[in-house]
């Protein structure tokens, strides 16, 4: 069983060192240039010529073929008339004639271009899917999931250049199929020449297309590791604006927990004050009450006292015995001494009352001011404390900005490595060659597929 043709070039090119970044764009230009350059040769030879009066081309063929007394039918491409077209078998006056000129033209145009096509085709795609897909590359794989634009961009780019290269590649495919289609009878083919040169020519673009297609892939892969060094750079100075705010916010930070240091020590001044003078404004007001029920007690003794003496006074003023008046007389002078008695009581215990109401609203007004000192400052410290929790919030939000910038800034230094790095491509082609050396059913179905893509592609360039 002979080696797949894809295999052998591999391993032909064993012992060959695989080349450089700039070596291999270098390559890639010059096929495409070189590609470019034989359409451009093509199209001015045979694009550029003034209108062809395909119809009088198509009347000179049938001349021709009269004089020769052979049928249209046999001859069912242009090869089968340049065979036969000869000095000998021609006229003098019909080869002078322009649609002769043309009629050759045509044939001539048709040669080259069948020679031609299937090459530059086959060299596009071999180098598209040979250099351009195995060397262009990302590297998006090594990112580990961290969201690097740059690469996800560029990623999304290969994706965007295969897409349309596959379709132009699909395209040129269909309208090879088409011209194939059209060339199978030599008098058709030259009564619709117009339409046929017109397939011809886009066919040239197509091609052309890819090339400048694959000429902006390489530029982009080119400045790939600018952008990312780029990206770097900027990640960099990003680092250090967002370092400087972490500074300034641990500054921040450690202000405002000194703040509540001091706080808290206030609130615990405070708390033990209040306390206290709400032990204070509770004994003040117990003593005034007590004093406030001496007062009411000394009044109502005072009441009972006045009542007995103005009763005693009046059993003065009735008959009396000399000893019943002398002890009536005794009677109320020891009332009025209680009564004066309990008067001076009472106005120390009023005077008394005074202090205590005057003390009592000086540690009640006092306790209201620490109650409200208290409550300002569980605001405040709440408050504070609201924006500790923000700051450590936000101190935890950029330094996992930080993180993401250090991981994003390592894959990008690693993939920018790996992109310039020459042993990158010497890796990559290790690993293509190990892949046909592995002999596994999946390097059979990849290389038996990539077999029946050429021999698609072969019946295609045999109906030529």
């Amino acid at each position: 069983m002979s080696t797949p043709r894809s295999h052998r070039s591999i391993e032909g090119h064993r012992s060959r060192p695989p080349p450089s970044r700039e070596v291999e764009y270098k390559l890639i230009h010059d096929i495409v240039n070189d590609i470019c350059s034989s359409i451009k040769k093509y199209a001015q030879k045979y694009f550029t010529k003034k209108d062809i009066e395909y119809d009088a081309c198509l009347g000179c063929f049938k001349d021709v073929v009269k004089t020769w007394r052979t049928d249209l039918n046999e001859f069912s491409s242009w090869k089968d008339f340049m065979e036969r077209v000869s000095e000998n078998n021609i006229d003098k006056n019909v080869r002078n004639k322009e649609a002769f000129t043309d009629l050759i033209h045509i044939c001539e145009r048709s040669k080259e271009f069948e020679v031609m096509i299937p090459h530059v085709r086959e060299k596009l795609v071999n180098c598209v899917k040979e250099h351009v897909y195995k060397y262009c590359h990302s590297f998006a794989e090594e990112t580990g999931g961290v969201d690097a634009g740059v690469v996800v961009d560029y990623e999304q780019q290969i994706r965007s250049y295969k897409k349309d290269i596959e379709k132009m590649i699909n395209a040129i495919n269909a309208d090879i199929l088409r011209y194939s289609d059209v060339k199978s009878s030599f008098d058709r083919f030259v009564g619709e020449g117009g339409h046929i040169g017109k397939l011809m020519e886009n066919i040239c673009v197509q091609i052309v297309e890819i090339a400048h297609e694959v000429k902006k892939w390489i530029s982009d892969d080119s400045s790939f590791p600018d952008k990312l060094q780029q990206e770097i750079l900027f990640n960099n100075g990003y680092k250090d604006t967002v370092q400087e705010d972490v500074f300034k916010l641990h500054q921040r930070k450690d202000s405002l927990e000194r703040s509540l240091e001091r706080r808290a020590k206030v609130r615990k001044r405070l708390e033990k004050h209040y306390k206290a003078h709400k032990i204070e404004k509770r004994k003040r007001k117990e003593s005034l009450q007590t004093v406030q029920l001496k007062i009411e007690r000394l009044e109502f003794q005072i009441d009972q006292r006045t009542e007995s003496l103005e009763y005693t006074r009046e059993a003065l003023t009735s008959r009396r015995t000399p000893r019943q008046e002398v002890e009536m007389r005794t009677k109320v002078a020891k009332h009025l001494k209680e009564i004066d008695k309990l008067h001076d009581w009472l106005t120390v215990a009023k005077r008394q009352r005074s202090r205590l109401e005057k003390g009592l609203k000086d540690v009640s007004d006092r306790t209201y001011e620490l109650k409200v000192e208290l409550v300002t400052n569980r605001h405040e410290l709440e408050e504070m404390q609201n924006s500790h929790e923000g700051m450590e919030l936000e101190l935890r939000s950029l330094n996992e900005r930080l993180d993401s910038l250090d991981r994003k800034t390592a894959v990008m230094k690693h993939i920018r490595v790996l992109k310039v790095s020459p042993e990158t491509l010497r890796k990559l082609y290790r690993r293509r060659r190990e892949f046909y050396q592995q002999g596994n059913i999946y390097s059979f179905l990849y290389v038996l597929q990539t077999e029946l893509d050429q021999c698609q592609y072969l019946l295609v360039c045999l109906k030529f």
